[in-house]
């Protein structure tokens, strides 16, 4: 009977070993598995908000990248504008010139008028015979070498360098190599003038008319003047 007992209790304590066995395997098992859900409901998350703050990110540079691309555009607008509003090389020399005239006392009301006037098919006559003109010299000795045009509208004057003979004297008759002033008297008093050497060429706008001379050289002591009459 004794042996028969102790074999009893010899299988309830391997039963008892063999649940406390499993119920430890549950036990750890379930902590694995807790565990693992854990890390990785937690990763998911982690992963879901870095998701969440790179599409953030990702919208917001996109947007950033639209407002730079907007204001670069806005930028070129503006800069191109500008640069239509510059004036051309052409215009730029005209408004020296009008600055120069405007220094010679000439009243910008008046210039704004004369160009006002002009139209781009301008009518011109041909050009007139060629006068005569004596160009003057510091040794020369002609008295009244003065030539007008359109009845004393327009009076010319011109005045040069002498030439120098073989014993380096200078001549009484002007040197056409060298520059030539040419002064042009209007109406009213009023005087231009226009150097350079031969051939030379000079405008004057008298009213509503615009006059072109050129004077080309001529024999000793002479130069040739011709004239166009065009509307402005």
């Amino acid at each position: 009977m004794s042996l028969g007992l102790a074999h009893r209790k010899e299988l309830q304590k391997r039963r008892s070993q063999r649940f406390w066995t499993f119920f430890k395997f549950i036990i750890i098992l379930s902590i694995l598995i807790g565990s693992s859900y854990f890390a990785f409901d937690t990763g998911q998350k982690i992963a879901l908000r870095n998701m969440a703050y790179n599409s953030e990110k990702f919208d917001q540079q996109t947007a950033d990248l639209e407002n730079l691309r907007i204001e670069l555009g806005n930028t070129e607008a503006a800069l191109n504008k500008m640069q239509k509003l510059l004036p051309s090389e052409a215009i730029q020399n005209l408004l020296l010139t009008i600055n120069q005239k405007v220094s010679d006392g000439i009243s910008p009301q008046r210039m704004n008028s004369l160009i006002a006037g002009m139209s781009k098919d301008a009518k011109c006559t041909e050009a007139a015979l060629a006068k005569r003109i004596v160009i003057h010299t510091p040794v020369s000795q002609a008295k009244n070498g003065s030539i007008s045009f359109y009845r004393g509208l327009i009076t010319i004057t011109a005045k040069g360098s002498p030439t120098v003979n073989e014993d380096g004297n200078p001549e009484a008759w002007f040197d056409p190599l060298k520059p030539v002033t040419a002064s042009f008297t209007l109406p009213g008093g009023e005087t231009q003038e226009a150097s350079g050497p031969l051939p030379l060429y000079h405008t004057v706008v008298v009213q509503d008319k615009e006059y072109r001379f050129t004077i080309i050289s001529e024999r000793r002591s002479f130069a040739d003047i011709t004239v166009q009459s065009c509307d402005l």
